[in-house]
């Protein structure tokens, strides 16, 4: 499977920011040791996605990525920018759930491996995660986005 969030991936490490009663991060464990799974790959597939964060650094140091809207399939990835109107495919990623709450994304060409860990389905489509690159993470949103080319 395919990333869907190259520019996230130089994020700056979350600065405080409080982790979302949602899905896994609601700590199943404590309650009888089930486990809430989270990452489904065919609920990202075939959608365009957004990233979105209240991280200050992230916002201050990778502003481009608040751009894109991402479609994402098996094959490859569409990164798509909002403001400027283009966009590029990317056949070097590969995507899959790592586990039962983590999506683990694999750069092909470079052998970059990021980690989204994924809390929950949030009531407005949104996906609370939080975007781990090496050693560096944020917290935030994936949301739907509406593709607006041609």
């Amino acid at each position: 499977m395919r990333i869907f969030l190259l520019p996230i991936f130089i994020l700056i490490s979350g600065c405080g920011v409080l982790e979302r009663p949602t899905g896994y991060s609601g700590n199943p464990s404590i309650d009888g040791g089930y486990t809430i799974e989270t990452c489904d790959e065919s609920e990202f597939e075939d959608k365009w996605w957004a990233f979105e964060t209240d991280n200050a650094a992230a916002n201050t140091f990778v502003p481009s990525y608040q751009d894109y809207c991402t479609y994402v399939s098996p094959d490859m990835v569409f990164f798509w920018n909002l403001e400027e109107q283009y966009g590029y495919y990317n056949y070097d990623f590969d995507w899959e759930c790592e586990n039962e709450n983590t999506m683990k994304i694999v750069d092909r060409a470079s052998g970059d491996v990021s980690r989204v860990k994924i809390y929950g389905l949030l009531p407005n489509g949104c996906y609370s995660v939080k975007v781990s690159y090496d050693g560096l993470s944020a917290k935030g949103d994936i949301c739907p986005c509406e593709y607006n080319g041609p």
